[in-house]
């Protein structure tokens, strides 16, 4: 009786991140790893929220997928970022999300990257974007942290973290309202 009152509870208070998880654009996972706010962030923009609001992840494996059904708006040449956008009728701007593998990676100018997507792709939620070398990352010196940012935030009410610790790819990491 316990699980069910608490699942009775998430539903009205908006699921564990705060956010009112019905009404709100879902964010999944890009990965699976350690989840954490983007405030704590090894990276001095992100951890500002200077690009956006959202959460960095210290990744396991070398995949990243779709966290949405979206349009691929760029892939950065150097291929370690990813730009996606999707409209959904509920809110008032389609959501801008930015996926950054690593920190200061854009410096390995490719190399240890793989993009399975271009430019103008429209995308289904775990569809396969990048792949990344994790041993060509950490041997040039850089950190495997990945930030998931919506980078248009100031256009919603709130983005909400939706997991900390341990996500596997596919989980729900953000609420977009």
């Amino acid at each position: 009786m316990a699980k069910g009152f608490g699942k009775i509870l998430e539903g009205l208070l908006g699921g564990k991140g705060g956010g009112n998880a019905d009404k709100a654009f879902k964010v999944y996972a890009p990965m699976g790893g350690s989840v954490a706010p983007i405030t704590s962030s090894a990276d001095p923009a992100h951890q500002a929220e200077a690009v956006g609001k959202g959460v960095c992840i210290m990744p396991q494996g070398g995949k990243i997928f779709a966290p949405f059904d979206a349009d691929v708006d760029m892939v950065f040449d150097t291929k370690h970022a990813i730009g996606l956008s999707a409209k959904a009728p509920y809110l008032s701007a389609a959501v801008e999300l930015l996926i950054h593998c690593g920190i200061d990676t854009v410096k390995l100018n490719g190399d240890g990257f793989t993009a399975h997507v271009k430019d103008g792709d429209k995308v289904k939620k775990g569809d396969l974007l990048l792949e990344y070398d994790e041993g060509i990352i950490t041997a040039a010196g850089y950190s495997l942290e990945t930030q998931v940012v919506v980078t248009n935030s100031g256009d919603f009410k709130k983005v909400t973290q939706a997991a900390t610790g341990i996500v596997n790819a596919g989980d729900l990491v953000l609420c977009v309202e």
